[in-house]
């Protein structure tokens, strides 16, 4: 059995004011009998009964005082009680998710329920309850507290994983860089981010990505990020204007203000730093903390992890198709005739391609298969391949094998996964609709739609471009010089669906203008292609010299677009 009961059950609250009472009365009850057996016979002699008042006055005011007492305590064990069930009652809510720990603030008054009596002093003065209702109040806020920067470290730790994860998944920088740009931006609650990448052989920066500004480019040491380009270090500035190396001018020509700045180094696995990050002023004029400090250290780090992959991939990239462009301008330079013939192919195919808005990885694995359809001609005989004149049966049949060679070489490389197919397409295009195409005689559908694309480009190309050996219109042989251009728009036309698919004649005949520009001056006489282009798209004919490849109208290696149509490789 246990000594010590709660208070909260009406039965212990019973017992304990009894016995409350009780011990207050006692004494009183001995007093009454000792003046009754002691005092008595005195109270009797007096005659004038003075004594006996004195005496009952007495006990009335030793009787006021126990209940007094018992009034006092009663209402007290009453507030301890009151409190009790309250916190035991917002305790529960906050463990069962009904209610936060910010709104269980316990009233003072709704708990003591104090009255009028005694004066202001009385009223106002602090007793033990009260005390203890504000350690309570000052508990539960301290919690609230420190679970309201809980959730925010975890929203702040889950954008974070958010952001590393995109990192990690994309490594097109030009599509992954603007998103996590403008997710820091909201993350941060801030106006503007900038990234930007460090050249160490230039002594410069410049902007990968800057939301609301063109792209600049800035000496290390200067301004901001420059600053922390040069040293290193992390700057945290509540206002950038009162720093003495900061430039206003950007901020004056731009109707802009530059406040609060949080700019920080990013840098590789390796430790060298390569880029700065930088946010300028958070939402609210308020400044960075602690915690933004924190995070931005986080996204650093992945970010230079992101910009080092990404660099990588671009050297491979680069070097891949600095290979691929190499030996197809090997295959083209055998012969004079033939030279820019496969760079030619690869340009038309891409922008039907884009014409039929094909995805982004069927361009890629199309731009590689036109780049390399006659990489077998490598395995042909130099009697065979450079003849000037018409081949025989035995020499036709062993120019028909180039395809087969070139799957041959092709399957040799080690292509990723997602142009595992270029082998298949580069392979077919000598194959026809109806089936009398080399080397297997495919039909319909079960060309490659990119083959179909390259057999229209490379058939174009051959009948426009000067040749050793005669061109054919059905029965009819034509001379070796570029056929005039309306009549090889009129064997596309007609051959459609039995030499070419009718919606890959199609769409090349849409962006045919764009095609014939792409080379006007270079290695088509404006003359030659002028009236088409006119009849075509009559506002698109330029009076100078065209563009070339360069200009924009697709995407090529960087080492394509640094030439002029006529002096590419290849």
């Amino acid at each position: 059995m246990k000594f010590f009961k709660s208070l909260a059950g009406e039965k212990s609250r019973k017992v304990f004011l009894t016995f409350f009472a009780l011990s207050s009365l006692i004494p009183l009850l001995i007093m009454v009998s000792l003046v009754h057996h002691n005092l008595r016979p005195l109270i009797d002699a007096d005659g004038s009964g003075q004594i006996g008042e004195i005496l009952n006055c007495g006990l009335l005011a030793m009787l006021f005082l126990p209940l007094l007492s018992f009034f006092l305590m009663f209402r007290r064990v009453r507030a301890l009680e009151r409190l009790t069930q309250t916190i035991r009652l917002r305790s529960t809510e906050v463990t069962e998710g009904r209610k936060s720990f910010c709104d269980q603030a316990i009233g003072v008054k709704e708990t003591l329920r104090l009255q009028g009596s005694g004066g202001a002093d009385e009223r106002d003065e602090e007793n033990e309850i009260q005390s203890l209702i504000h350690s309570f109040n000052a508990i539960f806020q301290t919690a609230a507290d420190q679970l309201a920067e809980r959730e925010h470290m975890k929203e702040l730790l889950a954008s974070l994983i958010a952001l590393a994860s995109d990192l990690t998944s994309e490594l097109d920088s030009s599509r992954l860089f603007p998103l996590i740009i403008s997710r820091v931006t909201t993350v941060m609650s801030v106006e503007r981010t900038s990234l930007y990448v460090i050249d160490w052989d230039r002594r410069v920066l410049w902007t990968k990505v800057a939301e609301g500004i063109d792209p600049i480019t800035l000496p290390i040491g200067k301004g901001i990020s420059g600053r922390v380009a040069e040293t290193g270090e992390m700057i945290n500035v509540t206002d950038a204007w009162e720093l003495p190396y900061f430039d206003r001018s950007f901020d004056l020509n731009n109707h802009f203000r530059t406040r609060s700045v949080l700019c920080l180094p990013v840098k590789n696995p390796t430790g060298q730093m390569i880029g700065v990050l930088q946010v300028i002023n958070k939402a609210g004029q308020g400044v960075f903390d602690q915690r933004d400090e924190i995070f931005m250290k986080g996204l650093a780090s992945q970010v230079g992890i992101a910009l080092e992959n990404t660099h990588l991939i671009d050297e491979a990239r680069l070097s891949f198709s600095s290979s691929i462009s190499t030996l197809s301008a090997i295959v083209d330079a055998r012969h004079p005739l033939t030279a820019g013939h496969s760079l030619r192919v690869t340009e038309y195919s891409l922008l039907i391609a884009r014409e039929m808005k094909l995805d982004r990885n069927d361009v890629e694995v199309l731009r590689l298969a036109a780049m390399l359809h006659d990489i077998g001609k490598i395995g042909i005989r130099d009697g065979v391949l450079l003849k000037n004149g018409v081949f025989t049966p035995e020499e036709r049949e062993e120019m028909n094998s180039h395809p087969l060679k070139t799957r041959i070489i092709l399957e040799n490389f080690h292509f990723p996964r997602n142009l595992s197919a270029v082998p298949e397409v580069a392979s077919r295009h000598h194959e026809k609709i109806d089936g009398r195409g080399y080397p297997e005689g495919l039909t319909g559908d079960r060309i490659p739609l990119g083959a179909k694309i390259i057999a229209a480009a490379d058939v174009f190309d051959a009948l426009t471009s000067l040749r050793d050996y005669p061109k054919y219109d059905g029965d009819n042989t034509l001379a070796p010089e570029a056929m005039p251009l309306q009549r090889v728009i009129s064997i596309l036309q007609k051959e459609a669906g039995t030499h070419f698919a009718p919606e890959v004649v199609s769409a090349f005949l849409r962006c045919l203008p764009r095609a014939l520009k792409l080379y006007r001056g270079t290695h088509f006489d404006p003359a030659y292609v002028d009236e088409v282009i006119r009849r075509l798209a009559p506002e698109t004919l330029l009076d100078d010299t065209a563009r070339t490849a360069s200009a924009g109208v697709i995407d090529l290696p960087s080492e394509w677009r640094a030439q002029p149509a006529g002096q590419r490789p290849g």
